[in-house]
């Protein structure tokens, strides 16, 4: 039996973050004394390995709390699934090592770089930042697989439909702008057409009004997002505005 301080001990966290655990239901001692002090089983060591297995990845506590109220093959599948996740961000990694790795090189002038590898470089770099940033979100809002299956489809884009993208992105910007100076329907409904062809490209097959109306509901949700289309208008209130426009749109 571990006691509190032993187990934060070999676990490298604090007792603080034990005794928290435990008041959320995430990981109760095994038995507690009369004056309180908790002891711990190796059974709880267990526990809280796959907790900090799952922290470590960076899914919330809130999750991890359904996960680990599951029977155990499914915590296992959970396990798995991560895994599969961390062999896909290090492939990405590996490519995007290699690409900057190339680069170097030409701008060293000891080799060369074709377009399309610099294009298939910026697509790596900018799925790179995206997983980096938003990805733990997505992938609990849509699943694993079907943030796999747009990822794979993201990195077969042409450099066509990639420009095409990129200029619906800026005019969503322009189109932003003028409807947070002048409330026109005209205006907002060009909003949701431009966002909904950008979906288009950027997710495939995988796109679903479904999907639309929970990319926008997380738009609304996550700060970040706001700020980002905040930033493409130029003014704030923009990702707020449009998260309004594609849930009326899809009401």
């Amino acid at each position: 039996m571990y006691s509190i301080q032993d187990l934060a001990k070999l676990a490298g966290i604090s007792s603080r973050t034990l005794r928290y655990y435990d008041q959320i239901g995430l990981l109760v001692p095994a038995r507690r004394t009369e004056s309180g002090t908790r002891w711990y089983a190796k059974a709880q060591v267990d526990e809280l390995q796959r907790i900090l297995f799952f922290k470590t990845l960076g899914v919330s506590l809130a999750t991890i709390r359904e996960i680990m109220a599951q029977p155990l093959a499914t915590q296992i599948a959970a396990l798995e699934s991560q895994r599969g996740r961390i062999a896909e961000k290090q492939r990405r990694l590996q490519d995007l090592d290699l690409a900057i790795s190339s680069s170097i090189k030409m701008l060293r002038g000891v080799g060369k770089m074709s377009d399309s590898e610099k294009f298939s470089s910026l697509k790596a770099q900018r799925l790179a930042e995206n997983e980096s940033q938003f990805g733990q979100e997505i992938r609990q809002k849509y699943g694993e697989e079907t943030v796999e299956v747009a990822n794979q489809h993201y990195l077969a884009l042409s450099e066509a439909q990639l420009q095409k993208a990129d200029a619906l992105e800026k005019e969503l910007g322009t189109l932003l702008r003028e409807a947070l100076t002048q409330n026109s329907d005209a205006t907002k409904a060009a909003i949701f057409t431009a966002h909904q062809e950008w979906l288009k490209i950027m997710v495939g097959k995988q796109y679903s009004p479904a999907y639309h109306q929970n990319l926008a509901q997380m738009y609304q949700a996550d700060e970040r997002f706001q700020r980002h289309y905040d930033e493409l208008a130029g003014q704030r209130g923009a990702g707020q505005l449009l998260s309004e426009v594609i849930l009326t749109k899809l009401r």
